[in-house]
C-alpha cells in the first residue's frame, strides 16, 4: 500500500508581528486595545502545546478588522508549565517543583508575543501597525517576522 507522505509548509498565508513585552498576556490585550482603537477577545480555549508529556496552553486573542477584512490573532509565544509532582524523588530535597519553559514558535525564542495577520487580499497596513505598536510605552519593541524563518508553522494554525 503507497503511504501517502505530506510536505512542509512552503506558502504562508499570513504576516507575523513579533512582540517584546514583560507584561502578563491580558493586560497586553488591553494596550493593544486602548491603544490601537481594536478589540482583541480571548478565546474561549487556548493553544495546546503536548511537550514531552506535558500539555503547555497559550493564551489567544483574536480580533476581526472588519475594514480590511483581516482576520488577527494576538498569541503568547512564552509560556511554562509547573510539575508539582517531580517523577522520581530520591531525597527529601528532590521533592521539588519542576518548571518547564516553552515557546509556541520554537525559532522566535526572543519574541514574548505574536500578531498572526490573516490578510487574504494583502489590504492590511503591517508597517503602519508595526509604527502604531512601537508608539505603546510598555512594549519593548515590535517587529515584522518573515514567515519562511519559522521553523513549526503549524504551532500557529488556531482554528
Amino acid at each position: 500500500m503507497p503511504k501517502l507522505v505530506l510536505n512542509k509548509f512552503t506558502d504562508f498565508d499570513f504576516k507575523l508581528i513579533g512582540l517584546n513585552a514583560s507584561i502578563e498576556p491580558f493586560k497586553m490585550a488591553f494596550l493593544l486595545n486602548k491603544h490601537l482603537e481594536m478589540q482583541f477577545e480571548r478565546t474561549k480555549e487556548d493553544v495546546e502545546l503536548i511537550y514531552k508529556n506535558y500539555c503547555i496552553f497559550f493564551a489567544l486573542y483574536t480580533y476581526y478588522d472588519v475594514k480590511a477584512d483581516t482576520k488577527l490573532f494576538f498569541v503568547q509565544n512564552k509560556s511554562k508549565y509547573i510539575n508539582l509532582k517531580p517523577e522520581q524523588t530520591t531525597s527529601l530535597f528532590d521533592n521539588q517543583s519542576q518548571v518547564i519553559k516553552k515557546n509556541l514558535v520554537e525559532s522566535k525564542l526572543q519574541s514574548d508575543y505574536l500578531i498572526k495577520i490573516e490578510d487574504e487580499f494583502n489590504r492590511y497596513k503591517t508597517k503602519k501597525l508595526i509604527i502604531e505598536l512601537n508608539e505603546i510605552p510598555q512594549l519593548i519593541s515590535a517587529y515584522e517576522i518573515k514567515t519562511d524563518s519559522i521553523k513549526s508553522p503549524e504551532n500557529l494554525i488556531f482554528e
